[in-house]
């Protein structure tokens, strides 16, 4: 089974891989005649002095008649010499262009497909849902789309034309030795047996030291990804003596596992060239034998040599086939393990209605599969099309559960979400996802410019369109500081900005994406008071007209929504107005008569600072 889902990989490359595969064979059937130029000339040698014409008959040497008639056209010693001479040269030409495209061919073979599985799995990772991305370390994904792809694409197209190229090294190399002297073909042949059983005992031993190799190299690739990753928490807590130190010990695993595969890698190269090397002294033995009691000539025995060649170095190279054979099922194993795994749309709604914003949980329930606990009990709430809804509430309480859900990240488990009255479960998961412009917390920005990773949701958007967007979020003015204004390129994760300018750039992506409904998931947690009330109150002015929700912490920034909704540990307890909240028992209230005082002391000092700045 896994051995046919290995194969199953190659599917689409059939025809191009039988047309290499009979290149190799045609390759190897044209170097099988090689040597009997040399025996054909031998023989022509050995008959000076006084040779005729027709002293070496076609019988003699399996060559084909034509050349056999050509050599013989000239009586003299010389000319039988160079009419072999240029024989074997355009031989040896007409080969070395063959296997000029067959190398091509095969190159080819392996990228394309490389590249056709690559592009495969990539896109399967991403059909893969949201609970499988958190689960999952990037270091080992990123280990199976690269190298795990590169061990699979090159055995199924580089070893397996090898298989070919053995298989018909050995047939031809034993047509052509058995018409010269059938005992050497069996005494070479009786020694494939005894390399099948070594090269498969090597392979059951070296197979699970792959595994480890790949489970090793996996944890070491995910610790140099976090590490560079998370560099600045590193740096900022002095940590790089630990993350060296953990390196080192991912690094020796990896290592000891290498050495390990090492040693038994040499041990069976050391048998096999042993074996290969006595196997030839005993046919160079035997041929001497034959010369000398007149079984076999001498032109014969230099023939029979090479070929002799043709059987034992392909067989010796069965290890290196079994080799990377191991390694491409366990490469090939990992590969399947993600594609074997169901796409998120398989469970998917097919309509594709216009999203005008009006929003329903119905007695929506949520809990994940590894526990009992319920994030979410029976919640129930309504937006209406174009009103800004603030969901308030403790750590854990359930807020980006909610956001999830109507995401599609996550399926609830019991009641309904409706959009615009339609069942979310209904819609297309890319067409909603397409409806709601979503701004995280920590916000993932490209290492590209600050224009196009404003841009990059909208890309055929005019210059004008992010300018405004950009003043919305209150970027204008940092965006005016930088040397290079909007063609200033951020870094990888935009590490170059601060978490209050990646917030904001985020914040202008999502405007100018102009989605029916926006969200943001404690967005605006990195600004200060100041800014963030300056967003707030563009938001409220602004020419775009979405349904938002605004998850966050901060009452001041949810108090001028047309709704809060108010969340406690799974429970919606108040819905309402941010007056009526604020004048009542519960938990909004507490937090306001904390929040509340902080934001009058502020606006104080922001109105008293205005005069000071007018006078």
């Amino acid at each position: 089974m896994r051995i046919i889902k290995l194969f199953s990989l190659a599917k689409g490359f059939l025809v191009v891989f039988m047309v290499a595969a009979f290149l190799t064979a045609f390759h190897q059937w044209t170097y099988s005649n090689v040597p009997l130029f040399t025996q054909f000339l031998i023989k022509t040698l050995l008959a000076v002095p006084g040779i005729a014409p027709g002293s070496v008959s076609v019988g003699e040497v399996n060559l084909p008649s034509f050349l056999i008639e050509f050599f013989r056209r000239d009586d003299e010693v010389l000319g039988i010499v160079i009419r072999i001479a240029i024989s074997l040269m355009v031989l040896q030409l007409f080969r070395f262009s063959l296997r000029f495209f067959e190398m091509w061919l095969k190159g080819s073979i392996q990228e394309r497909m490389a590249e056709s599985m690559r592009i495969r799995l990539y896109g399967h990772i991403q059909d893969l849902n949201y609970e499988f991305h958190n689960n999952s370390d990037s270091g080992d994904l990123i280990q199976r789309v690269t190298t795990d792809v590169e061990s699979t694409t090159s055995f199924l197209t580089t070893r397996m034309l090898d298989v070919v190229h053995l298989s018909a090294t050995l047939f031809f190399g034993a047509y052509q030795l058995i018409l010269i002297n059938p005992t050497m073909v069996w005494i070479t042949l009786s020694i494939v047996p005894i390399v099948a059983t070594a090269s498969i005992i090597y392979f059951v031993k070296i197979e699970k030291i792959f595994e480890d190799i790949e489970k090793t190299e996996s944890k070491m690739m995910t610790v140099v990804q976090e590490n560079l990753s998370g560099a600045r928490v590193v740096r900022a807590f002095a940590n790089e003596v630990y993350e060296i130190e953990k390196m080192e010990v991912k690094n020796t695993e990896y290592a000891n596992s290498l050495k390990k595969a090492n040693k038994i890698v040499a041990v069976y190269w050391g048998v096999m060239d042993f074996i290969s090397i006595s196997q030839y002294l005993v046919i160079i033995a035997i041929g001497v034998t034959y010369v000398q009691n007149g079984g076999m000539d001498a032109a014969g025995v230099v023939a029979s040599l090479a070929l002799v060649g043709m059987l034992i170095w392909p067989v010796r190279g069965l290890g290196r086939i079994i080799n990377d054979f191991g390694k491409a099922l366990v490469a090939s194993d990992r590969i399947n393990e993600i594609l074997d795994k169901p796409s998120e749309y398989l469970n998917d709604g097919k309509e594709t209605p216009e999203v005008k914003g009006a929003i329903e949980f119905k007695d929506v329930s949520f809990k994940f599969n590894d526990t009992n606990e319920h994030l979410l009990k029976k919640v129930s709430f309504k937006i209406e099309a174009g009103q800004t809804v603030a969901i308030i509430g403790r750590t854990g309480s359930g807020k980006s559960t909610i956001i999830n859900l109507l995401l599609r990240m996550y399926e609830y488990i019991d009641g309904e979400v409706t959009i615009d009255g339609i069942s979310l479960k209904d819609i297309s998961k890319k067409h909603i996802r397409n409806s709601i412009g979503v701004v995280l917390q920590d916000p993932f920005l490209y290492s590209k410019t600050v224009f196009e990773n404003i841009a990059i949701a909208h890309k055929n958007t005019d210059k004008e369109r992010v300018y405004r967007a950009a003043v919305t979020a209150a970027l204008e003015k940092d965006i005016k500081t930088f040397k290079q204004g909007y063609e200033t390129v951020v870094g990888e994760k935009g590490t170059t900005l601060s978490g209050g300018q990646k917030q904001r750039v985020a914040i202008a992506r999502v405007l100018v994406a102009d989605k029916p409904i926006l969200i943001f998931d404690d967005a605006l947690s990195a600004v200060d008071t100041k800014t963030d009330m300056m967003i707030r109150e563009a938001l409220l002015n602004k020419e775009y007209k979405h349904t938002t929700i605004i998850i966050t912490h901060r009452i001041t920034t949810a108090k001028e929504a047309d709704q809060i909704i108010v969340l406690d540990q799974g429970n919606i307890e108040a819905i309402g107005t941010h007056d009526e909240l604020a004048n009542q028992p519960g938990l909004y209230k507490k937090l306001w008569d904390i929040q509340g005082k902080l934001e009058k002391e502020f606006q104080a000092l922001l109105k008293a600072g205005e005069n000071d700045a007018s006078r």
